[in-house]
């Protein structure tokens, strides 16, 4: 199982498909799990968030090799106390966006991790990238403008025409405001672990320290009263288990994909899950699309093509582009034929 486990999470596109979905179900999960309870929490966010840590904990070391598990040094975790309690402001903060903004709203906003972390990535990883893959992040910056415009208008519309929701525009702001906080703690904490992760000798080492302090920095968070809640499970449906365990999913293919792969790969994984929640909100939460919003999107996929595109097909022209697919058909049908 460990194996098969070593095997799968070595496969970028599998992480990158997990990433997706469960990035997509965090915030519908933690919407529906919000709606239940009449527009607040039921449950202590705070003790979703532990339960979550400590899970990433168990598999972490449950699938660390026994030599390994005993070889673990604590002397060596430290570093790993800042991404842990970043990551555990971010989780935290997650909840409290999703109080004022829609589910694909919070997506959109989302990305705003996008220009933060692009900058800190750069700064400390000192990856240099291409003016045109440059330009394609500005282009996917854009693109999310252009969406998140039709909810600001739509919002704004609403407020207009409906009085008794006058809170709507502040409720807005608010949420926007935590985004910006969650913008920045995750590109500082991704940055880091990716650093600290890349550095390690074993990925699942990395997380067993990176998800022991985040359990400890959410153990001091809970206070008193919150561990009283947790302990008698107060608020906790089976939604709510499932955002924990959507949480911890997504931890754990997070931190894979920074073994693997880059922050920007993961940032465009986030990208990719806004179709799917754009998608299950106008089915089950009646949202509204618009035509900004699909503009956005169109905007998006034409940055990741740009980004990922080898210079010299870029540099191409329409003929030869033509020319290379016909005479690729072509090979492919007289392989056919010759089998």
């Amino acid at each position: 199982m460990r194996d098969f486990l070593d095997q799968l999470t070595r496969n970028r596109w599998v992480l990158i498909v997990v990433l997706m979905i469960t990035y997509s179900l965090q915030s519908l999960t933690i919407t529906a799990s919000k709606q239940q309870s009449g527009g607040g929490f039921a449950y202590d966010a705070t003790a979703a968030v532990l339960l979550a840590e400590a899970l990433k904990l168990v598999f972490a070391l449950a699938m660390l090799p026994p030599p390994a598990r005993r070889a673990l040094d604590p002397s060596v975790s430290l570093p790993y106390v800042v991404p842990a309690v970043l990551y555990m402001v971010q989780n935290r903060l997650v909840f409290e966006a999703l109080r004022y903004l829609l589910p694909p709203e919070y997506q959109l906003w989302n990305n705003l991790k996008l220009l933060t972390t692009s900058i800190v990535y750069r700064i400390v990883i000192r990856k240099q990238l291409r003016v045109l893959q440059w330009i394609a992040l500005i282009l996917l910056a854009v693109g999310m403008s252009l969406a998140t415009q039709s909810q600001t208008c739509s919002r704004t519309k609403e407020a207009q025409e409906t009085s008794t929701d006058t809170s709507s525009s502040w409720n807005m702001w608010t949420g926007i405001g935590i985004m910006m906080t969650i913008s920045w703690c995750s590109a500082v904490a991704g940055v880091a672990n990716e650093w600290l992760i890349k550095k390690s000798a074993n990925v699942l080492e990395a997380n067993v320290w990176l998800y022991t302090y985040g359990t400890l920095a959410c153990c001091i968070q809970l206070g008193s009263a919150g561990w009283v809640r947790l302990l008698h499970l107060e608020g906790f449906t089976a939604v709510t288990w499932f955002v924990v365990f959507c949480n911890a999913i997504l931890g754990q293919s997070i931190a894979f994909l920074f073994r693997y792969a880059d922050q920007i790969v993961k940032l465009y994984a986030v990208c990719a899950a806004m179709g799917f929640t754009t998608l299950v909100s106008v089915l089950f939460f009646g949202f509204e699309v618009r035509f900004h919003m699909l503009a956005g999107y169109i905007t998006s996929m034409i940055s990741v093509a740009l980004y990922y595109a080898p210079p010299d097909f870029l540099n191409k022209t329409d003929s030869e582009v033509l020319a290379a697919v016909s005479c690729s058909t072509r090979a492919e049908n007289g392989t056919d034929k010759t089998h």
